[in-house]
């Protein structure tokens, strides 16, 4: 303020855009605030359109209900939580058959419960039966060579974790 000797360390607006401030000591800023109306010449459907958007912090909203059946894929979901299947061993094979370790299991021609031994035993046998010494030239024998090194290889890691896990007993 002209005549005032105090140092300009507090802000206030010079107008709606909040962009650029004048600089007053604390008293005049007071003063200046007191006297400033932020919605000087704005309509009253103008200041509440205002109010309604900065409540989302001047973003953009959407209409919640923008998915014209949201109740019904709510109460349908919900629904399937309460619902039990008649067949639960089908259901739980469905979900076991998705493991690497199932997969591998059914690359090597075995079922579970299966012990290590068991593993290594028909590793030996599809290696012997496919390796590639024993079918030269034969692409199907490769292909299944390294289908059988890869199940192995996820059987293992599978059973040391296991094992690691067991404290080896």
């Amino acid at each position: 303020m002209p005549g005032c000797d105090r140092p300009g360390e507090h802000r206030a607006p010079k107008d709606r855009g909040l962009r650029e401030y004048y600089h007053f000591c604390f008293e005049h800023a007071q003063e200046y605030n007191k006297a400033w109306d932020f919605f000087a010449g704005m309509s009253p459907s103008d200041i509440e359109a205002h109010i309604r958007e900065s409540m989302f912090g001047d973003r953009p909203t959407w209409v919640y209900t923008a998915a014209p059946d949201w109740e019904d894929t709510l109460r349908a979901r919900a629904q399937s939580y309460r619902d039990f299947s008649e067949e639960p061993k089908k259901q739980r094979k469905t979900a076991e058959a998705a493991t690497p370790e199932r997969e591998a299991l059914g690359v090597m021609g075995l079922e579970p419960p299966v012990t290590f031994a068991a593993i290594k035993a028909r590793y030996r046998e599809l290696m012997k039966e496919h390796h590639p010494d024993h079918n030269p030239g034969n692409a199907v024998a490769e292909e299944t060579v390294k289908r059988v090194n890869m199940a192995y290889t996820i059987l293992k890691a599978a059973h040391e974790k296991f094992e690691s896990l067991d404290g080896g007993a």
